[in-house]
């Protein structure tokens, strides 16, 4: 592939802004968390959690024993009662535990965050995921869900209504590379 002016010229202020973005987090403590996006019939699985008073996917910080896909499954598990399971390009296997591959994440991003004990950035692992039972267990309807005490709600909401609601920051984009990455339409 041949890159055109115009895409080095957009490569390089992608560059310039990921630069300034190092620059404003580089005084923070950085948090790996990890969460799940799970979309099914047009719906997208969020929880409305106390702390942060915004929808966004289940997720939450990485902890020492676990890898941070684990932590998406748990996480989502313990928020709403969900299994779900990522979903991943394959993996190539090794025949060492030393050194392996992991399920790739649909995308990482940073948010800032306000906690009591100060200001972080989680780098957050964000993984597309799907339900591990199937819905035509159930007349094909979306399974009911129970949630943590930290959590206000935990909802199916649906991928037409997100604008309407108080969402954490960057849900919607995080729901539009879920869609290109499952192919579905706006």
């Amino acid at each position: 592939m041949v890159l055109s002016y115009a895409h080095l010229k957009s490569l390089d202020i992608l560059s310039t802004r990921l630069d300034s973005f190092t620059e404003l987090a580089a005084p923070y403590k950085k948090h790996f968390t990890a969460s799940a996006v799970v979309i099914e019939q047009s719906h997208i699985l969020l929880v409305h959690h106390k702390r942060i008073g915004a929808w966004l996917p289940p997720g939450g910080h990485v902890e020492e024993h676990e890898l941070p896909h684990q932590t998406a499954v748990r996480e989502t598990k313990e928020e709403t009662g969900l299994s779900i399971s990522i979903l991943s390009a394959p993996v190539p296997e090794t025949a060492s535990a030393n050194a392996f591959f992991l399920p790739e994440p649909l995308c990482i991003h940073a948010v800032k965050a306000t906690e009591a004990k100060g200001v972080f950035y989680h780098i957050d692992l964000a993984y597309l995921c799907k339900l591990s039972q199937t819905l035509k267990d159930k007349d094909n309807s979306l399974p009911d869900l129970e949630f943590s005490d930290e959590l206000h709600n935990a909802s199916w909401v649906e991928l037409s209504k997100l604008e309407k609601i108080p969402l954490a920051i960057n849900v919607i984009e995080l729901v539009a590379v879920a869609k290109s990455k499952l192919k579905l339409a706006d």
